[in-house]
């Protein structure tokens, strides 16, 4: 059976409750490491300039100064995962990933073992179309 390392159950531990509840009930099932939990607000500022001010893709549209992110709340109310072992390429066991977490989420809150709905950086508007979004951020999970 899959299991978080110390340093995904650390970052987990920066997450909301609901969050680290439904982490690790998808580590029953689906193998992943948490990559990000809070943020600091420099840290959401160097993320923003990643592919503005650098080479590299745009990985977020909000700058930690003007708005602030999920990730940047005390405690996260987004948490960043991946299907482990890593493999930024493989975007098809990321959607596969996604729908588990979105089904898990849907179960834990109508057992009432969460308290919020999950939005997905793969399906922003909860449509369940995948291939309607302006902005993908696959590994992204948050507090609606």
């Amino acid at each position: 059976m899959p299991r978080f390392s110390q340093r995904s159950l650390d970052r987990l531990r920066t997450c909301h409750a609901d969050l680290q509840t439904l982490m690790h009930e998808l580590i029953q099932y689906f193998d992943v490491t948490i990559v990000q939990g809070h943020r600091s607000v420099e840290e959401q500022a160097e993320l923003y300039a990643s592919g503005r001010t650098k080479e590299g893709p745009i990985l977020t549209h909000i700058d930690g100064v003007t708005k602030l992110s999920k990730h940047n709340h005390q405690p996260s109310q987004a948490v960043d995962i991946v299907p482990y072992p890593i493999n930024w390429a493989d975007t098809d066991r990321m959607y596969l990933m996604g729908g588990y977490v979105k089904a898990l989420a849907i179960k834990l809150k109508e057992a009432g073992q969460i308290s919020h709905d999950i939005r997905w950086g793969g399906d922003w508007d909860g449509d369940t179309e995948v291939q309607d979004q302006s902005f993908m951020d696959l590994p992204h999970f948050e507090l609606r």
